[in-house]
């Protein structure tokens, strides 16, 4: 006798994780044009067709996946209080150089430069000004960014071995003195 079997029932949003978690693991290592709704698909364990039912094109998976990165990293909600030495803590461990990994392959195709770009003005500066405040908090945001985005792209894709700890030290301190800038007293 053949037993019934019950269905088995999906839950769409692991589903959709398991997605955007495959998604930019793939984008984050091999780019954009590399990666592909198939790869994507097979990373992630489910069909093809539940990853285009999901995020529709490749494009807005890409996008879906950044911004999903960005927000579970939590860089917009730290403190202020001795974020120059968490940061660099951060970019020279593990797992924290993939969102600049990320968005430095995204260079290379215009479609996803497009995405990266927007994604860049639109959360991560704003948002990053935001959270620095004034003065000059658009500016100070800029330079955060192009400073952690340098650092990590030399120390963690352009060095081998160990980063002096001296030069971590630096990044820290010029991390931090962005920051402090809006917390000094005026005049």
């Amino acid at each position: 006798m053949d037993e019934k079997r019950e269905p088995r029932r999906r839950n769409p949003a692991k589903t959709q994780a398991r997605i955007l978690e495959a998604a930019f693991e793939l984008y984050s290592s091999q780019g954009y044009a590399k990666t592909g709704i198939r790869e994507v698909a097979e990373r992630a364990g489910v069909a093809t067709s539940l990853v285009v039912r999901y995020f529709g094109t490749k494009a807005t998976l890409f996008e879906e996946s950044l911004v999903r990165a960005l927000y579970a990293q939590g860089f917009f909600v730290r403190s202020k209080e001795n974020f120059g030495e968490e940061m660099a803590r951060l970019v020279i461990g593990d797992e924290e150089a993939r969102i600049p990994a990320m968005m430095v392959l995204a260079i290379a195709d215009p479609e996803s430069r497009a995405i990266a770009q927007k994604v860049t003005q639109q959360i991560v500066l704003r948002s990053l000004a935001e959270w620095l405040g004034p003065p000059e908090a658009e500016t100070r945001a800029l330079a955060m960014l192009a400073l952690m985005n340098g650092f990590t792209i030399q120390t963690r894709h352009l060095r081998t071995g160990d980063v002096p700890s001296e030069t971590v030290r630096w990044f820290a301190r010029s991390l931090q003195a962005i920051v402090d800038e809006g917390d000094a007293p005026a005049g």
